[in-house]
């Protein structure tokens, strides 16, 4: 696995990645007047919270020729969810306003008659605002705070090429945000204290038809933060997976993970056996969005994870259950 450990830029003078493989902080320097086909480029800072059995999602993001914000909640007991917000066919609402490193201070914001987003980052904590406006009043209204942010803190991050060359993914996760704050989407209102929160930050240029696995969750283990990101189904992933764990804001690299099933329950085990989970399933947050020539469709589902892992010094660790997710995605967008 190819680790990077100081700053390089992303890109070759021909447009492919100049270096693939895998750190823990931000080191690729993504240059946006680099990408050699724009007009394909995706970008998207998505944020997930749990706490207790309820999941909060807010994501902001385009795929250059239309742009989406929006807010979800799920109450995971109950099947309940609501999802509020505004897709815009044939528009880049963003242009180059979506931040070009997820570790450095940043604004992200859009503004509508009846639609508030902003995501807020500083050296100290993030802030997520969202606020829905109709005729008939306040639909929606979030306000919340994440903690745990620290220059020292261990996040994911991947560059992986694919087989055409002007093809890229760069993508970014930071797991273990301590989050407190308000959500309501109509009849869904809820106080957040303490919940686990997870940034998925991705920017690329992708085949119009790609699948892929992505896993991950947060809990507290002996008064320090665990967390976990696993993924694989596309791009070429020879110089780096983006399998790995934290724990005490310290990330563990994993080589592959393989997916079991049984009977309604699922396994998941490193090849090195130094991450293993069995999961017991409770709610499968399906979607899918059809719209012109998009069709995507994901099963995103939520579980009690129980199992160990393995530190870099011989330790296992057992980890209590704990809610986290799984979700396997098909796209063509």
């Amino acid at each position: 696995m190819n680790e990077l450990t100081s700053k390089q830029k992303l890109f070759a003078k021909n447009g492919s990645i100049a270096n693939p493989g895998w750190a823990r902080h931000m080191y690729y320097v993504y240059d946006r007047n680099q990408v050699k086909n724009p007009g394909k480029l995706k970008e998207w800072d998505f944020y997930q919270i749990h706490f207790g059995h309820i999941v909060l999602q807010i994501t902001m993001g385009h795929v250059s020729y239309a742009s989406s914000i929006s807010a979800t909640i799920i109450d995971l007991d109950n099947d309940k969810r609501r999802t509020i917000g505004k897709q815009m066919m044939f528009a880049n609402v963003f242009d180059d306003n979506m931040p070009t490193n997820p570790e450095e201070p940043n604004v992200l914001r859009y503004f509508s008659p009846n639609l508030m987003c902003q995501f807020e980052t500083t050296d100290k904590n993030r802030r997520l605002s969202f606020t829905y406006l109709t005729k008939k009043g306040l639909r929606a209204e979030i306000d919340v705070s994440l903690a745990n942010v620290s220059p020292f803190k261990d996040k994911m991050v991947i560059a992986t090429p694919f087989a055409k060359r002007k093809q890229f993914y760069l993508n970014y996760k930071e797991n273990c945000f301590v989050v407190n704050g308000k959500c309501r989407i109509d009849d869904m209102s809820y106080e957040i204290h303490n919940g686990f929160g997870l940034l998925d930050w991705g920017r690329g240029v992708w085949p119009y038809k790609h699948s892929w696995v992505w896993g991950n969750g947060g809990t507290v283990v002996d008064g320090k933060h665990f967390g976990f990101n696993i993924g694989w189904g596309f791009g070429d992933t020879s110089a780096a997976t983006e399998n790995m764990f934290f724990y005490d804001n310290k990330a563990y690299k994993l080589g592959n993970v393989e997916e079991v099933k049984l009977g309604d329950e699922y396994r998941y085990i490193s090849d090195d056996k130094r991450f293993v989970f069995d999961v017991e399933m409770l709610y499968d947050n399906f979607t899918q969005t059809k719209a012109v020539i998009v069709n995507n469709s994901c099963h995103q589902r939520f579980g009690l994870w129980c199992g160990y892992v393995v530190l870099d010094d011989g330790q296992r660790l057992y980890i209590p259950p704990f809610i986290a997710f799984c979700e396997h995605a098909n796209n063509k967008w």
